[in-house]
């Protein structure tokens, strides 16, 4: 028996090493009729992985003229172990296959139709073998492939694999299988080369240029593994909040196939089966996949409630990224990465996810010469007794509001008498401003003259949500004869209704951004005053969240 190594000729030293090289010409062993004149056309020779419940398997549309009385047992089919032993082989080799990290990438996913697989794999060895009334009438090699990107170190795997397999099976199930029997059938899947390799360099895709599956499984990593990916992660304080009782074998088998499939790489993620055995794409099963990214990140909170932010995405991917540096990938393989991740920046991130880039406009409306002068005396509730300026937003692809705040310029005595609103297209009004300093209890007006400090337009303030001072304590602190933002240098607030119907403007995220806008003041009390400048700084997303 020829143990791992399989002589073909004097121009193939091995199998693994030049087998897409090999011809015809095989070693004549002393004693043995070899007249194998094998006359392969394998202009339509295929191992097919199908992904129906069709054929799948080789279509070798042969012209073989092979003695397959070569050795002292009868027939090749005969020493195989029939169309029985034939099967075990197969079965052996698939199962084979599926534990070989370097190419099980393409076998792993649901789409594969493993049974098919091995029936049309029965049919091109029997028939090659002579086994009578077996005849391969799978789909053609060339067509099967074209697409999947195969290398030429993913075929040498793969017969090499089959290669054990036939070791395995004569010195088992087939005793009297020879080794010149296992150079013709190894032969057969030399041939098949050129209609099934498509990436002869091993580099047409990142999947391939990086070292396959299993430098990818040592790419994602794990915690306490120093230069990974999650070890990374587990390490930086930004994000490792979110990961407290992560099933990590789970995570580094979803993120390896994940990668995987970048680039046109052969694994389907959401598309896995049951692990073919320990140590493989284990922590996931046929009835339970890896989730999408929507899914698999609605609701994540950090262990300080804190959902997932875009500098949280933004500090994953520079993880990621320290990692592909000690992995030592190229610039331009860590920017397909980067590129393919992008895309699920909106489906991970949960908290404002329209922060996520190519999905937000800033549009900025402003007024710089109002007009508006006097500000209106009196109140009664009302937003329509108001002076009001507005602002039309035209439709865009960019149809919701992500966030929004509101400067004004206005010149007035008393900040304490001042009523600002501002009324967005669903019709919602929000009080931005509410008499800072009188305890109302009712927004008719009623109660006045709070703050005494005043306000000039030249000096205008800032309404934001998580604005550093709270509107309502606006002027404190100052005298009545000072103003607002000008001297006390406090002009960034966060919005306070006072006795109004609650709401903030963050609660305006989600909502309609196209329509009519309106920024309205007024002084509830007697006084005198001019609304000079308004600017609504308006963010608009592609989601409604």
């Amino acid at each position: 028996m020829t143990s791992r190594l399989i002589v073909l000729g004097p121009l193939c030293t091995s199998l693994v090493l030049a087998l897409s090289a090999c011809s015809d010409d095989t070693t004549s062993v002393e004693g043995t009729d070899t007249d194998t004149d094998t006359n392969t056309d394998t202009s339509s020779t295929d191992t097919n992985i199908d992904t129906t419940d069709d054929e799948i398997g080789t279509d070798t549309d042969t012209d073989t003229d092979t003695d397959t009385d070569t050795g002292p047992d009868g027939g090749l089919c005969e020493r195989l172990g029939g169309e029985q032993g034939i099967d075990l082989l197969n079965k052996d080799f698939v199962a084979r296959v599926l534990l070989d990290q370097r190419i099980n990438a393409y076998f792993l996913n649901e789409d594969v139709n493993g049974a098919s697989l091995i029936t049309c794999l029965d049919k091109q060895i029997g028939e090659a073998a002579g086994c009578e009334g077996v005849v391969y009438d799978c789909a053609d090699m060339l067509s099967a492939h074209a697409g999947m990107g195969i290398s030429a170190q993913d075929f040498a795997d793969l017969a090499e694999d089959y290669s054990l397999a036939l070791d395995d099976h004569q010195a088992g199930a087939a005793p009297t299988l020879t080794d010149e029997d296992e150079i013709t059938i190894i032969e057969l899947l030399a041939g098949m080369a050129p209609e099934i390799i498509e990436d002869l360099n091993d580099d047409s895709t990142v999947y391939q240029r990086i070292g396959r599956k299993p430098a990818l499984i040592d790419l994602i990593g794990m915690p306490g593994q120093p230069g990974s990916f999650v070890d990374y992660v587990a390490d930086d304080l930004q994000v490792n909040g979110f990961f407290a009782g992560t099933d990590f074998v789970r995570l580094n088998t979803c993120l390896t196939r994940q990668f995987a499939g970048f680039d046109s790489g052969p694994a389907v993620y959401g598309g896995e089966v049951d692990s073919p055995g320990p140590g493989i794409d284990e922590g996931v099963a046929l009835d339970a996949q890896c989730l999408d990214m929507v899914t698999s990140h609605a609701g994540i909170e950090d262990d300080a409630m804190s959902l997932i932010t875009i500098d949280d995405f933004n500090a994953l991917v520079l993880d990621l990224a320290m990692a592909m540096g000690d992995a030592a990938l190229t610039e331009a393989d860590q920017l397909i990465i980067v590129e393919a991740l992008e895309p699920m920046c909106v489906q991970i991130v949960n908290d404002h996810p329209n922060d996520c880039p190519g999905n937000n406009e800033i549009e900025v409306f402003e007024d710089l010469a109002v007009g508006v002068a006097p500000i209106p005396d009196g109140y009664s509730g009302d937003i329509d007794q108001m002076a009001c300026v507005e602002f039309e937003a035209e439709a865009s692809e960019f149809d919701f509001v992500s966030r929004v705040s509101v400067e004004i310029g206005v010149t007035n005595s008393w900040i304490g008498d001042l009523v600002v609103k501002l009324g967005s297209p669903d019709g919602t009004v929000t009080t931005l401003l509410s008499r800072p300093g009188v305890a109302e209890v009712i927004d008719d007006g009623t109660g006045c003259s709070g703050d005494s400090s005043d306000i000039i337009s030249s000096s205008p303030i800032l309404f934001i949500d998580g604005g550093a001072k709270d509107a309502e304590t606006m002027g404190d602190g100052i005298s009545s004869t000072e103003d607002v933002c000008a001297d006390d240098m406090e002009c960034e607030y966060d919005p306070n209704s006072g006795a109004a119907t609650p709401g903030s403007l963050g609660d305006l995220t989600g909502t309609a951004a196209s329509g009519t806008w309106r920024v309205c003041v007024t002084d509830a009390c007697g006084g005198s005053g001019s609304y000079d400048l308004v600017r609504i700084t308006l963010e608009r997303g592609k989601i409604g969240l």
